[in-house]
């Protein structure tokens, strides 16, 4: 969910497109959306859609200057649950580092859709005392955000907290011929994505149209056929034995942002954490309605079309497709993994400790008790996976 204002493979064209639309300001997304709608013969694509929504530069969900993450925001991430989440991925980097990347003059950690900067500080802040001085002081931590008021937002943060090697860049082809490490939280399953819908046998693209009811318009649900021809491409396979209006979703974007990071690195750990399901089980009539879905202060929203730019929007990500995706560029993957099961044993080290020193501060039991909750098969434990892959 979180992320990205955040994401960087196909912003250029998206930021382009937008800005394209942006006029003096008087009008709002709605109207801009619909001005689209209408130049477009009345049909966009659910992927445009949703990259308006969230990451129109000035009016997108993701782009505008409000509180999105937290308990008293829209959603929580395993991150703004506290600061084990960094902690313990920055011991399970370390024996990555120190396996892989020990005699690498500059080594990077990589982070996408850092909102505001909070990873990337708790993580560092571990290293410091993780790694030895000689390992930590060639770590660079790179946080790609490409929409300047965010990076500027996120300097300002990290410069106060005067910790010297976090760079924010807006673009990773900044940077070429890296060694190190890639971590994504919650970043896939916002990557703007098609629908699609199974008619008279056949598969049709769902995308968003307006209906008219006198000087009232509102946004719809509207069918075509797939004209997009990486979207015919994936459907080709898809079953033919589903119900009259099954509907499912279908990310076309993956491999291009798989090939975006591959070209930037020489050697590379990368780990995505999200929620998903196998394309089998995105197939069963059980969820013949997809699962795409929008939220805002930790409710559904009914109508995922309804207030574009005030609704996070999202939907499960496809773990076969993006591990063929990363395959079919050389990445070497691996079956995703439960959250608790890639947490508890990435911890062990940190929960020895704890316990031989008999340390039972009110830190310490923060600490333990936010790793209950990342690790809890009724919150994330089980809904979060974690997806790894290696050049």
């Amino acid at each position: 969910m979180n992320i990205i204002g955040i994401l960087h493979y196909k912003m250029k064209r998206m930021l382009e497109q937008a800005t394209e639309l942006t006029n003096d300001g008087s009008e709002d997304l709605f109207d801009l959306i619909t001005h689209e709608i209408n130049e477009r013969d009345g049909f966009i694509s659910f992927e445009r859609f949703m990259e308006l929504s969230l990451y129109h530069p000035e009016l997108g969900y993701y782009t505008k200057n409000i509180e999105r993450v937290g308990k008293d925001a829209d959603f929580i991430t395993s991150v703004s649950i506290g600061k084990c989440y960094g902690l313990i991925l920055a011991h399970h980097f370390a024996k990555v580092l120190e396996t892989f990347f020990n005699s690498t003059e500059k080594v990077v950690v990589v982070e996408l859709g850092a909102e505001n900067g909070d990873l990337a500080l708790d993580i560092m802040g571990e290293f410091s005392m993780l790694l030895s001085k000689n390992l930590f002081e060639r770590i660079n931590y790179i946080i790609v955000e490409p929409f300047s008021l965010k990076r500027q937002a996120l300097r300002a943060r990290l410069n106060s907290e005067g910790i010297g090697n976090i760079s924010v860049i807006s673009d990773l082809k900044e940077e070429n011929n890296l060694y190190g490490v890639l971590i994504g939280n919650e970043v896939l399953d916002a990557l703007p994505f098609r629908r699609v819908r199974f008619r008279d046998k056949k598969w049709m693209e769902l995308g968003v149209g307006i209906n008219r009811n006198g000087n009232k318009m509102k946004l719809i649900e509207a069918e075509r056929r797939i004209q997009n021809d990486s979207l015919i491409s994936r459907v080709v396979d898809f079953p033919k034995d589903l119900p009259d209006g099954f509907t499912a979703e279908v990310n076309i974007n993956f491999e291009q942002l798989l090939s975006y990071i591959h070209s930037s690195f020489v050697k590379l750990e990368g780990y995505f954490v999200d929620y998903g399901s196998s394309h089998d089980e995105l197939m069963d009539i059980s969820r013949s309605n997809g699962t795409v879905r929008a939220y805002s202060r930790h409710q559904h929203v009914n109508n995922v079309l309804s207030s574009p730019g005030n609704n996070d929007i999202t939907s499960n990500v496809d773990f076969d497709w993006f591990r063929a995706s990363a395959e079919t560029l050389g990445f070497i993957t691996e079956e995703p993994i439960d959250q608790y099961r890639f947490l508890t044993k990435s911890a062990e080290q940190w929960l020895l400790c704890i316990e031989k020193s008999g340390d039972q501060s009110a830190k310490n039991m923060q600490l333990i008790n936010q790793f209950k909750m990342l690790i809890h098969p009724s919150t994330m434990g089980r809904s979060f996976k974690v997806l790894k892959f290696r050049k």
